[in-house]
């Protein structure tokens, strides 16, 4: 048996150790799911981005203004704060929305608009990758079309994406008197 100095044993636990090293971890860029709000329009379901809505509430009370447009259902105290509550279905397709205990507004506020968007339905927050967004949008959807940015589909149904920043640039939406 062969004597070995310190130093030959070091270079051998070294090879040994380099032999059964994992690599190193590789940087990767981790890409962050497309989160939105499922909620409900008539009969149409769509997604808005989570970070164009700040907070979901039931229909708080509201004080009817006189001079605007049928949509607005007037003004509601939403913690000490006057907000509009803009009637969705009513301004898109000229009906009343049916109010019923699913119905919810989503409070936006987006390029300095401040408002409450009463809508059918809330289904919750939906998780998508980024890589399923379509950005063609569904044909004929209507007065909704115009708002609409792409599709994403999950097992059971196909999601619209609703833009909320493109509601607010809008004329007839800012003209509510």
């Amino acid at each position: 048996m062969a004597i070995t100095s310190p130093f030959e044993i070091l270079q051998g636990l070294d090879v040994r150790c380099r032999q059964n090293a994992s690599g190193l971890p590789v940087n990767k860029a981790v890409v962050e799911d497309w989160i939105g709000i499922g909620f409900r329009i008539s009969d149409v379901s769509l997604l808005a981005k989570m970070d164009e809505v700040s907070e979901i509430l039931p229909l708080p009370p509201t004080i009817r203004v006189p001079g605007v447009k049928h949509w607005v259902k007037g003004l509601a105290n939403v913690r000490g704060s006057l907000m509009p509550v803009l009637d969705m279905n009513a301004f898109l397709n000229g009906v009343d929305t049916h109010v019923r205990k699913e119905s919810r507004v989503l409070i936006i506020d987006i390029l300095g608009v401040v408002a409450g968007l009463l809508v059918e339905e809330v289904y919750g927050l939906r998780r998508f990758k980024p890589e399923e967004h379509q950005h063609k949008s569904a044909a004929d959807m209507g007065s909704v079309g115009k708002y609409l940015a792409g599709i994403f589909a999950d097992q059971s149904q196909r999601w619209n994406v609703f833009s909320v920043e493109k509601l607010v640039k809008h004329d007839q939406f800012i003209r509510v008197a």
